[in-house]
């Protein structure tokens, strides 16, 4: 069985390993998109097309060049890694070298109750910043599939309801694990 590969997934691939071009995404961090005109050609592409997808290419592309910023190229992208997860991962991983857990609770809360793509790419930048810090990956083709769908409020109660399930279910899983012990 073969994967489909999206547009996103083509720009992710061949930025991953492009410096000057993730140097350009990341200035592009936190401006809209009109303001980005350096990530226009890679926006366009990742969006295929759709005017309703390119904030969420702006968005995704930016924190991707913004997490892959010292590190191995192409690693901080992994299929699987959705977003609860991977801030799942970076609790524990706080708790288990006696460091505060409150920061990442806090954030991941926050975005999880996020009511526009702009204020949730906000608290995404403070997220992916951590998970830069402790090398932890995230699947950025999902969470350009996420924030495309953030517009509808159906659907981003059902993408951070799956964030919650992820990071909350991982969350209880390992302390319970750790209670066991």
């Amino acid at each position: 069985m073969t994967m489909t590969t999206y547009p996103i997934d083509r720009v992710l691939e061949r930025i991953s390993t492009r410096a000057e071009v993730l140097a350009a995404l990341r200035r592009g961090v936190g401006r809209p998109l009109d303001d980005a005109p350096a990530s226009w050609p890679f926006v366009m592409e990742a969006a295929g097309g759709s005017r309703r997808r390119e904030e969420a290419a702006h968005v995704v592309l930016g924190l991707f060049a913004l997490h892959h910023q010292s590190q191995e190229p192409g690693s901080m992208h992994v299929h699987g890694w959705g977003l609860g997860r991977a801030c799942a991962t970076l609790k524990s991983r706080r708790a288990k070298a006696g460091g505060s857990e409150e920061g990442v609770e806090r954030r991941v809360r926050a975005a999880l109750s996020a009511d526009s793509l702009t204020s949730l790419a906000v608290h995404l930048r403070g997220l992916v910043t951590l998970l830069r810090a402790e090398a932890i990956p995230l699947d950025y083709s999902q969470l350009f599939w996420d924030l495309s769908s953030w517009r509808s409020s159906e659907r981003q109660r059902s993408v951070a309801l799956r964030w919650a399930r992820e990071y909350f279910g991982i969350t209880a899983r390992d302390e319970q694990e750790e209670a066991s012990k």
